[in-house]
């Protein structure tokens, strides 16, 4: 193709094999008039294909005019050319980005949408200016889009004005801005949002207690004080997520200290104590998901004195059995003599997944006293991998024998492969195990990972004479793990 005029000619001539030469080819020319042609090609055109190709041309040519000629477009009657300029100018805009800024002052209010999204596209540092005057835009949509814009440039001084916003801007608004400044990732941000002077008038709750202070009866005051009670309850159990998120990534030791240097968990403390049950249940549940040993311990430090304890035991009784499940998690935070003495009675319930937490709170605590439960619970197929991680992590010796005799009467091999492991952990050179592991070694229908697992559990064993026949003839099965890892046993 020789010249702009021959792919002029192509583009206009109906035929789509010639159409979508022409395109593909445009790109090595940057005369407008091809520019006018494809965007008239795309205006006029109902075929989808054509469309794709004229809008990955555009994208490939760029170029100022191309920029310009696209604006005029934004605001066109057809959805599908106002989609159309906006992608190629979200890739190509930064070929003439001034001309794109000179736009944000457009009377449409659909069009400086367009713009400030765009910017935020391009995220280009010359728009910042102009995307912090759209912070006063009358259109929310467009003020939201400058806010979303300025956090995909990143520019941190630019955000510090955002900020400003946050208190009376639109909810939709003070959403945008939070997520911008996540973005960013600038404790500097962090910190100047944490230090506005917030009181619960300035967000969505102004208009509620207005509303119940100017229209209210003497019906409406103790609704007005839960739902006091309810958010205050939820910005605590917030803070805490906040303290312990950063505890994780964070010096323990150092962050132990400054919170023993503020009253926040005596505020906890005192809720535990003597607010009303949803109060005591929102916090102890949240509390219960915790699972880090140190803050665990740091915060039975903090809050869990007797009366607490006494105050949870009584909330769990009363509850139904979905609160017992968020509420059982918080037992590991007791004091010994209290846990032993209420962790039996979890397991008379017929509920299996208080008796799983339950296991979890055994073997959390070390508490061994309790290990009189389980011999019954291996019986309980769904609750017997845990049974016997429990038996395992506090080395009950004294339930090998019970294990022994229900392995004969499982069926299932998994389930199996778990009672054998545990019978090893607890006495690995038992001639039952080894006998026990040599008949299973003899099964010619196992699987190679059941082999592999048994071949490991061998590994355990210190006398591995007994296994020698298997272990050679293993050497040469066609699995090169398992024969490996019957060399490496012999070798040992």
């Amino acid at each position: 193709m020789n010249s702009a005029k021959e792919i002029i000619q192509m583009l206009n001539s109906g035929d789509y094999l010639l159409q979508k030469e022409a395109i593909e080819s445009a790109p090595n020319f940057k005369e407008p008039e091809i520019v006018d042609s494809l965007i008239d090609l795309f205006i006029k055109t109902k075929n989808k294909m054509i469309e794709e190709h004229i809008t990955d041309a555009l994208k490939q040519m760029g170029g100022s005019y191309t920029v310009e000629k696209l604006l005029r477009l934004l605001n066109h009657e057809e959805a599908r050319v106002r989609v159309f300029a906006f992608e190629v100018l979200c890739k190509i805009g930064n070929d003439n980005i001034q001309a794109i800024i000179k736009e944000a002052e457009n009377p449409d209010k659909n069009v400086r949408k367009f713009i400030v999204d765009i910017l935020g596209a391009l995220k280009n540092r010359e728009a910042v200016n102009v995307l912090i005057n759209r912070l006063s835009d009358d259109d929310v949509n467009v003020v939201q889009g400058a806010v979303e814009a300025l956090g995909n440039i990143g520019d941190v001084e630019a955000l510090k004005k955002v900020i400003e916003f946050l208190p009376s801007a639109h909810l939709w608004v003070q959403w945008t801005i939070i997520e911008s400044i996540k973005k960013v990732n600038s404790k500097e941000l962090i910190s100047d949002v944490l230090k506005l002077p917030w009181e619960i008038e300035d967000i969505i709750f102004d208009s509620i207690f207005d509303m119940v202070k100017e229209n209210g009866e003497l019906e409406n005051i103790e609704d007005a004080i839960n739902l006091y009670t309810k958010l205050s309850t939820q910005l605590r159990v917030k803070i805490m997520e906040t303290i312990y998120s950063i505890y994780l990534r964070s010096d323990k030791q150092k962050i132990e200290k400054i919170l023993s240097d503020i009253r926040f968990f005596d505020e906890i403390k005192a809720i535990l104590m003597y607010g009303n049950d949803n109060q005591k249940f929102e916090i102890l549940k949240y509390l219960g998901s915790i699972e880090d040993k140190d803050f665990i311990s740091f915060i039975k430090s903090k809050v869990f004195d007797e009366t607490v304890i006494l105050n949870t035991i009584k909330l769990y009784y009363i509850s139904d059995t979905f609160g017992k499940r968020g509420l059982i998690r918080v037992f590991k935070y007791f004091n010994r003599s209290k846990l032993v003495e209420y962790i039996k009675e979890i397991f008379k319930s017929d509920d299996d997944i208080l008796k799983l937490s339950g296991l979890k709170i055994i073997r959390y605590n070390n508490i061994k006293e309790a290990a009189d439960v389980l011999p019954e619970m291996i019986k309980e197929d769904n609750l017997l991998p845990e049974v016997l991680k429990t038996v395992i992590e506090l080395d009950l010796k004294e339930l090998f024998d019970r294990i022994y005799e229900e392995y004969f009467k499982v069926k299932i091999d998994d389930t199996k492969l778990l009672m054998l492991e545990c019978m090893v952990q607890l006495k690995p050179d038992d001639q039952r195990v080894v006998a026990l592991i040599k008949d299973e070694l003899a099964n010619e229908l196992l699987s190679d990972s059941h082999i592999l697992k048994l071949l490991q559990l061998i590994q355990k064993i210190g006398n591995k004479e007994p296994f020698r026949a298997q272990l050679e003839y293993l050497v040469n099965h066609p699995n090169m793990e398992i024969s490996i890892e019957a060399q490496d046993l012999l070798g040992s």
